[in-house]
């Protein structure tokens, strides 16, 4: 993990890698009970098979593609976005470690409901709890990140919490394998003991940190610093023009993210049908693996990087995605699944999943400390609505124009992310090129907002 250090007002760094090993723990729960429908959606089964309803979702609660996609999509990002907004403003005001405990145990209470249900509307109402809850969580994680490591450390300790979600997206396709040996109902209760146990160690051994940077209070008598309404703090992220850009940037990443995601596994199983068990754990490899390392090493590089060039925060995302479009149309068009596979879809991720941390230190640092958490709420919001419009439209898409013919799914797949990924990244270089507009130092000690 990264080093504490810098300003004295900062935690040790023992202190920080500690904050930052739980929550990295939190968001690899976040991540596999958020896509662990994706790839138990995937497994395959024989209409007259059995054991169809133990192994798949799918079977047991008779869905279509298109009930598929609305679940993965805005079944949980109505709720997720919507509550993201008031959890970003939350951050920036109230105990950032009990939002992020409530949150967790909220989504881990959902997904253990889900491993219960039995049609598409009781995992509709799950899947929006499960959004609800997880709306809690990155704002407010990557609001304590700020105040636990200085500017210059910033990177590479956005890269390591950012490296859980391929942590999380790898336990989720290794999930498509364990349904198969323990039914999918009793994996999504082990997915949910993963993250309720996670959410009462961070609630029971983590304190919450001092606000850098927040306002002084003043001694008795004095004038205190007028406090932001939250409508004026929604004007000063929209009136950024660079955050403005950096938002809309990453929202059309997302879309291609999404479409990964939603639809890759999907893929795998319709056109690779014969490599199911092989593809459930060199999928977790590849998203684990590869994600991991990428993400980790965008942030290593850009902090090294960044002392020579102040906008490596912007280009190392661009040159990312730049670097991502040749290997997924390796990974869509291949006939061969292992070409597919480890010359594309992990070629993919070990290039293209640097920017996220990275990205993250240029928002961080784009925005004035006291609008910080709902400036990354917002960002959420936008990337989430887009994400779930992409597997929303895919669905439809799908159902409606392929005639259910798995071959084509591959075709829309490269489509949607050779699009998302080139367009992203010339927002990421146009962000780069408006000068920043003036933010409050980040070395005062601050007085803790810890009740």
């Amino acid at each position: 993990m990264a080093a504490g250090g810098g300003a004295s007002a900062y935690p040790s760094s023992y202190y920080a890698n500690y904050g930052l090993g739980l929550l990295f723990m939190i968001y690899v729960s976040n991540q596999w009970s958020r896509y662990i429908i994706n790839y138990l959606y995937a497994v395959s089964y024989d209409d007259d098979d059995d054991e169809a309803d133990y192994i798949s979702i799918k079977s047991a609660c008779d869905l279509t593609t298109a009930e598929y996609g609305l679940l993965t999509g805005y079944g949980f990002s109505a709720t997720f976005v919507v509550t993201g907004l008031f959890m970003g403003r939350a951050a920036d005001t109230s105990n950032r470690k009990n939002i992020i405990t409530a949150g967790c145990l909220i989504w881990n209470v959902a997904l253990m409901g889900m491993g219960m249900s039995s049609d598409f509307v009781e995992l509709l109402v799950l899947r929006l709890t499960l959004g609800f809850g997880q709306a809690f969580s990155n704002p407010a994680s990557y609001s304590m990140i700020a105040d636990l490591f200085p500017p210059e450390m910033r990177p590479t300790a956005n890269g390591q919490f950012a490296s859980g979600m391929y942590i999380g997206g790898g336990l989720a396709s290794v999930s498509m394998d364990i349904a198969t040996g323990i039914g999918w109902r009793s994996t999504c209760f082990v997915c949910s003991i993963f993250g309720g146990a996670t959410a009462v160690i961070l609630f029971a051994t983590m304190k919450e940190p001092t606000r850098m940077n927040a306002p002084v209070k003043k001694a008795s008598g004095e004038e205190e610093e007028e406090k932001l309404s939250t409508a004026d703090s929604f004007k000063i992220i929209f009136g950024t023009r660079k955050v403005a850009i950096l938002i809309g940037a990453a929202s059309i990443r997302f879309m291609g993210g999404y479409a990964i995601a939603g639809y890759l596994p999907y893929m795998y199983s319709a056109v690779f049908d014969d490599y199911e068990t092989i593809y459930a754990y060199l999928n977790a490899y590849v998203v684990a693996f590869g994600g991991f390392c990428s993400s980790i090493a965008g942030g290593w590089v850009t902090s090294k990087w960044v002392v020579t060039q102040p906008k490596a925060n912007y280009y190392v995302p661009a040159i990312g995605c730049l670097l991502g479009c040749p290997f997924i149309t390796i990974c869509c068009l291949s006939s061969n699944f292992y070409v597919s596979m480890l010359c594309g879809l992990f070629m993919e991720y070990l290039v293209a999943e640097c920017w996220f941390g990275p990205y993250m230190s240029a928002l961080q640092s784009s925005l004035p400390p006291r609008v910080r958490g709902l400036g990354i709420s917002v960002m959420m919001f936008s990337a989430t609505f887009f994400g779930s419009l992409m597997s929303y439209a895919i669905g439809e898409w799908y159902d409606g124009c392929c005639d259910g013919s798995g071959a084509y799914i591959r075709y829309i797949v490269l489509y949607a992310v050779l699009g998302t990924y080139l367009t992203s990244a010339a927002g990421f270089y146009w962000a780069s090129t408006i000068e920043d507009e003036p933010v409050p130092t980040e070395t005062k000690p601050l007085l803790s907002d810890e009740p």
